[in-house]
């Protein structure tokens, strides 16, 4: 409803609106004494605690023609920071970005929902944040992104603030601990941190530490979840997920905001479980919760592209060029064989000795961590070995807290995890390890574990098969490819140490989870300028760095039981923007019975990754418990084949069952989406002014601001002057500036601004030229403008609003009539064809000779101005209460849609919990919408019939709200371009 540039009463004072945050009753305005009488000259008050608070009216209009510039800039003005309508695209070409089609695709899809809720689950490495970004920048342009809050792995804080910032313009505050409590104190208490900091970045782990602030604030208009595969649901079993603080999170955000965006490239990690968790934080009828889904109901909310289906350029080039991954055979010596050998019947021995106590659970997992770290490295397996040795004994781990216990589902779940949870729940599962063994096998353990400690502490690096093979490929390497780079991947610090210390190749540089964020760019900067640089990474470096620039060689130290970790890894080069074909290649353990066994199930599963056309999802079947456990119990080869084979048809027959394999590949309409994305953005030209007109406004307004504008080429220095520097965050001294986007994204102008609707600077111009419609004595909004067709008349300009019935702006219509001159002089019946009126407002002037238009214009024009206004007025009128009542069906269907769809989620809901109660095992079954609301398990139907029925009242009438038109405004009089028809020249 506000808007800045408005002009407000407030006390009995005449007030400028300087910034909005906030929508509806929750709106704070930022405002500035627009009048001379003393008292202060900036105020902040919530709206909807401000009774005498009323929007200022535009002057009435009068026949003084001015200067039509002035009038192009307000027209101009008023078009760039209106909110259109939603099926157009306002803002795309407003970022430091070379569009290409496809990342327009999930834009539109998100601008035709009448809430954005939507999965963006496109392939590493083809740009999702640069697709957020787009999708932020047309709702802000709407007026519906006034509180945004990015929510992401910790590492990845930094990059969201700078990508937003120097893409779109887009100012968001890194929130911690720390800049919390500066919020706190520089606020008054009733504020909450989020309404003060309106775009917020902030860390998963902070936020699901702090959910009691989150649910205490207003609602977000918009949440965007990156790497939202780490909220999902863990897996607990056949048809089970359970909780996690992650989840805890995800599902208040979900609750707490209007606008949703997830993105992933592995939503999907073999679990239907937790697939159906994140399908669920969109919208709960989307899936059940044991995974079934309806294809048709959820494809509308995802948009799923692979690198093999996309292209860009012209003539289009495919975005991912990768050669076959090459592997690194190694034959471990017969030393090696031995600790491998020992280390099997060890786990055999542990496992078999409490298959059937409470405690199998936690010991699998342990020594899960020793067979995955005597892959990697002797001296990760050394350094696990001595923890164990340490642990012998200690209460087991059921005793501790939940948090730990999170960790710990979530790595038997196969839930992604960062470095320091994977650390952290390999500590775990190392404590107490032996708690339950009978003394007898205690003792036998105590006694494996002292003799693989002696033979791996027996090796030595020169005795290390792996180390050597890789020492002799980078000699080979390097010695046909000199000074190309390296990436060597491993999963655990400690193989990293390992390498850093014995790998006797430079330069080496490092990046783990331990290295601050900034620190760790200077590595990478560092690496992207060395020649020959082998960068060895943890898996710290594969989520969300880029560094398609800087290398196109991979090479994996240990290939991760989890192969979407691998697809992580791999997209740090394999991504929009390498030149180069990318080689992958990783080192292969031979003659080891768990490298084999993992090698044949990626080759099982190669059909399944065919179909789907990556790698980077389903393959979480290779987590399985049943798979993993077959493989520490050292089962034989026929059982373990037949769980293989048992894990390979689970997947494939879910993926046939449940429509996920539709979903999973790539949009089937791409294409057709593509074509309309080029519409939208054809529609939006007309109503936006072209590259050189909104240089002009800025140039111009800018200097009628006593700022200067100096350079004529494509870079300019702009001094911004006293005026404008008084409007937020506009900088305070001259800074060089391009307003053309080819050159912005050179790399050598990467600090220049780019000035777009979304700079500060501009923001304050169009602020300072809306103001115009407040001022009597402003003499630029009528303008004569000489035609050579068409006719005499008045083209009046009109400005109207829809407004919702939760008071957010729907449409905000800048509406041109033209009234044409009847050769009495007085004005006939208005043109009742908008096109025709939007084509003639954009029109150029024509050549007049000799003729004075702005004389002609008062002899003929003048008498009959006040009787067109009326008439102008009366059509641009009904033109927007005809758009309202088209808005008015439109959100009545939208509603009507999602009505009958939580009606259908609450039915099939109750037949869930009656199934459960019927099928179940046990006192209590636990329903997955309530595991992230922290309800417990459910005594009987009718209580569990209770609480689907509470929670879907509390849904239906959050639904209620937000899908009717409230107010219509008739059209309000913005200009009049006075057309005197000439003779042609």
């Amino acid at each position: 409803m506000y808007e800045r540039g408005m002009r407000v009463r407030l006390r009995d004072r005449l007030w400028e609106v300087e910034g909005v945050r906030g929508a509806g009753s929750e709106a704070f305005l930022d405002l500035r004494r627009a009048d001379e009488r003393p008292g202060p000259r900036r105020l902040t008050v919530l709206a909807s605690q401000e009774p005498t608070l009323r929007p200022e009216a535009a002057t009435q209009l009068r026949f003084e023609p001015g200067n039509p510039i002035r009038l192009n800039e307000l027209h101009d003005a008023l078009a760039l920071t209106m909110a259109h309508g939603r099926g157009d695209l306002l803002a795309v070409e407003h970022g430091r970005i070379d569009v290409e089609p496809y990342q327009l695709v999930p834009v539109l899809v998100a601008m035709r929902q009448p809430r954005v809720r939507l999965l963006v689950a496109d392939d590493v490495g083809l740009g999702k944040t640069i697709e957020a970004g787009l999708v932020l920048m047309e709702l802000a342009r709407r007026g519906r992104a006034d509180r945004v809050l990015i929510a992401c792995p910790a590492g990845l804080q930094d990059q969201w603030v700078e990508e937003m910032r120097f893409r779109f313009n887009l100012d968001f505050t890194k929130v911690d601990s720390k800049k919390w409590l500066e919020v706190r104190r520089d606020n008054p208490t009733t504020v909450s941190p989020w309404t003060a900091v309106p775009y917020a970045v902030s860390s998963i782990d902070y936020l699901k530490n702090n959910l009691t602030a989150i649910q205490s604030a207003p609602p977000f208009d918009v949440v965007i979840m990156d790497e939202a595969h780490h909220v999902a649901r863990a897996y607990a079993g056949e048809g089970r997920s359970s909780a996690t603080d992650r989840s805890r999170l995800a599902r208040a955000l979900a609750d707490h905001s209007r606008e949703m965006l997830l993105l992933s490239a592995t939503p999907h990690n073999g679990y239907q479980e937790s697939f159906a968790s994140l399908l669920q934080l969109l919208s709960p009828h989307l899936a059940a919760d044991d995974g079934r889904l309806d294809t048709d109901l959820v494809q509308p909310y995802i948009v799923r592209r692979l690198k093999d289906d996309v292209t860009r350029g012209e003539p289009p080039q495919p975005i991912s060029r990768r050669m076959p991954p090459k592997p690194i055979e190694v034959r471990p010596t017969s030393r090696e064989k031995e600790i491998h050998q020992r280390l099997r019947g060890h786990s055999k021995r542990v496992l078999h000795a409490l298959r059937d106590t409470d405690s199998y659970y936690v010991q699998a997992f342990a020594l899960e961590v020793l067979r995955k770290r005597a892959l990697s490295s002797p001296y990760a397996l050394l350094q696990s070995l001595r923890r164990r040795a340490e642990n012998l004994g200690i209460p087991p781990v059921e005793h501790t807290g939940r948090h730990r216990m999170d960790v710990l589902q979530q790595y038997r779940g196969d839930t992604a995890l960062p470095e320091e949870d994977l650390r952290a729940a390999e500590e775990l599962a190392l404590e107490g390890v032996a708690a339950h063994l009978p003394e007898d096998d205690l003792r036998e353990e105590q006694r494996l574990v002292s003799k693989l400690l002696e033979q791996v502490e027996s090796l030595s690096p020169g005795d290390d098969s792996k180390l050597t093979r890789l020492q002799g490929w980078l000699e080979g390497f390097r010695a046909g490819r000199r000074g190309e780079r390296v990436i060597l991947f491993t999963e655990y610090r400690d193989t990293l140490d390992y390498l850093e210390k014995n790998l006797g190749h430079g330069p080496l540089l490092r990046i783990d989870g331990t290295i601050p964020l900034a620190k760790r760019r200077e590595v990478l900067e560092r690496f992207s300028r060395t020649p020959g640089a082998i960068l060895l990474a943890t898996d710290a470096a594969g989520e969300g760095l880029n560094l398609q620039d800087a290398c196109h060689v991979v090479v994996h130290y240990e290939l991760p039981w989890n192969p979407n970790r691998l697809e992580q890894r791999n997209g740090r080069v394999d991504r929009y923007g390498q030149e180069h074909v990318v080689e992958i290649s990783y080192l292969y353990l031979a003659e080891t019975r768990d490298e084999e066994i993992l090698q044949r199930l990626r080759d099982k599963l190669s059909t399944i990754t065919k179909q789907l056309g990556s790698s980077s999802d389903i393959l979480g079947v290779a987590g399985r418990s049943d798979v993993i456990d077959s493989l520490l119990e050292d089962a034989p080869a026929q059982d373990l084949e037949e769980r293989l084979e048992r894990a390979v048809q689970q997947v494939r027959d879910y993926l046939e069952r449940s429509g996920a394999l539709v979903l999973m590949q790539s949009m089937q309409n791409e294409k057709q989406v593509e074509d309309e994305t080029r519409v939208a953005r054809d529609q939006a030209r007309w109503l936006l002014p072209d590259f050189e007109e909104f240089r002009q406004l800025v140039t111009s307004v800018v200097r009628q601001c006593a700022g200067q504008v100096t350079g004529n080429g494509d870079i300019v220095t702009i001094e911004p002057g006293p005026l404008l520097k008084q409007y937020p965050l506009v900088p305070q001294e001259a800074f060089q500036a391009t307003f053309s986007r080819s050159v912005a994204l050179e790399p050598e102008h990467h600090g220049i601004a780019f000035l777009t609707p979304a700079h500060p600077l501009v923001r304050a111009v169009l602020q300072r030229v809306r103001t115009r419609l407040y001022d009597d004595r402003d003499g630029g909004r009528v303008a004569v403008r000489p035609v050579a067709e068409g006719g005499s008349g008045w083209l009046f300009t009109y400005v109207g609003r829809i407004t919702s019935d939760d008071n957010r702006v729907l449409e905000e219509p800048l509406v041109p009539v033209f009234v044409p001159r009847t050769n009495a002089g007085a004005p006939a019946a208005p043109s009742q064809d908008a096109s025709a009126d939007l084509r003639r407002m954009r029109q150029r002037p024509a050549p007049t000779g000799s003729l004075d238009p702005v004389e002609k214009a008062r002899q003929e024009l003048s008498a009959g101005f006040e009787a067109a206004v009326l008439t102008g007025q009366q059509e641009a009128s009904r033109r927007i209460a005809e758009r309202a009542d088209e808005l008015r069906e439109q959100l009545a269907a939208e509603s009507q849609r999602l009505h009958a769809d939580l009606d259908r989620w609450h039915t099939a809901e109750l037949v869930e919990a009656e199934r459960r109660f019927a099928n179940g095992a046990g006192d209590t079954v636990q329903l997955g919408l309530f595991a992230d609301t922290g309800h417990g398990a459910f005594h009987t139907v009718d209580e569990a019939h209770a609480a689907v029925d509470a929670e879907f009242d509390r849904r239906r009438k959050a639904l209620s709200r937000g899908f009717q038109v409230a107010e219509v405004t008739p059209g309000e009089p913005v200009g009049c371009i006075v057309c005197v028809e000439v003779p042609a020249c």
